[in-house]
């Protein structure tokens, strides 16, 4: 799981990405977690961690797009961002 969260920071960490839209964002990270679930999903006890992983890409998305509108609340409207990124097309890594 560390790994993971690594490779999801590496791509909405960084402030030279701050000009990028949400959309942009989102079809950045769209193949890698089709591929964490297309992985995963082999496993029946990977349901939690799964999960941990789709909370964990939508605070990172929360952080990136506070960053971008210059919002100083760390984790405020959690659920907007999570609804415009939703909206973006992102896609789920736990299924169900």
């Amino acid at each position: 799981m560390r790994s993971i969260r690594g490779k999801i920071k590496e791509v909405t960490a960084p402030r030279n990405r701050l000009y990028w839209s949400m959309g942009k964002m989102v079809a950045e990270l769209n193949p890698m977690i089709r591929g964490w679930r297309n992985y995963y999903r082999l496993d029946p006890f990977s349901g939690n961690i799964l999960r941990k992983i789709d909370v964990y890409v939508r605070v990172r998305l929360m952080l990136f797009w506070n960053k971008k509108h210059r919002k100083r609340n760390k984790h405020g409207k959690m659920r907007v961002i999570a609804r415009i990124a939703k909206w973006s097309g992102l896609q789920r890594v736990a299924i169900g």
